[in-house]
């Protein structure tokens, strides 16, 4: 018989038990430690993100780049990108989302209007029209002849654009929701610390 703990589970030390702290993942799949504020933490969704999040942030950046001849853009790689740090978000909370993000919302905002309005207001200095296109081919040792357009960084400052709106929309709502969430626990704490003290 294996001895039973005080919240009726079986010790560590038992015969047919599984090893102490089993249930928590051998490494960490996630860039905090910290448990998300709506639940406990879920190996099978860090790993999930973990593996997705990569794969999502590249079909971003093929849509971005394939989006002046092919459906996509800046605005649907922007989306697509905000989804890879939402999924961060749900699986870790505000924290592993802080993690994640190369810069802060507002500073890819900042960055994403900067390069979009520098891009379609460039062609003026030269005499030409607002948004003109300006190419330049060159010769790479590898891919051959390489076309560069100005659309590429109109179309990378909306992807920013996107990408840090969502963020902070996300931030500002998730944040919220988050301390919503802790004065429930704390509620719920101190209505056990009243039962506990109280006359049985």
């Amino acid at each position: 018989m294996s001895e039973v703990s005080d919240e009726g589970t079986a010790a560590p030390g038992g015969a047919g038990t599984p090893p102490e702290g089993w249930e928590a993942p051998r490494e960490r799949w996630l860039s905090t430690v910290v448990s998300p504020a709506f639940g406990p933490r879920s190996v099978l969704l860090e790993v999930a993100v973990r593996l997705l999040v990569p794969s999502v942030l590249v079909f971003s950046v093929f849509l971005l780049v394939a989006g002046h001849d092919r459906p996509g853009g800046g605005f649907a790689g922007g989306l697509v990108a905000s989804m890879a740090f939402v999924l961060r978000y749900i699986a870790g909370g505000r924290h592993e989302l802080a993690a994640g993000m190369p810069l802060k919302p507002n500073t890819l905002l900042a960055g994403g209007l900067l390069l979009s309005g520098v891009t379609a207001g460039f062609p003026l200095i030269s005499g030409g029209d607002l948004l003109e296109v300006i190419k330049h081919s060159a010769e790479l040792p590898v891919f051959g002849k390489v076309t560069f357009a100005s659309y590429l960084a109109f179309e990378a400052g909306v992807f920013l654009i996107v990408v840090g709106l969502v963020l902070s929309v996300v931030a500002a709502l998730g944040a919220r929701m988050e301390a919503e969430e802790e004065e429930v626990r704390a509620g719920r704490r101190r209505r056990r610390a009243r039962n506990k003290g109280g006359p049985r």
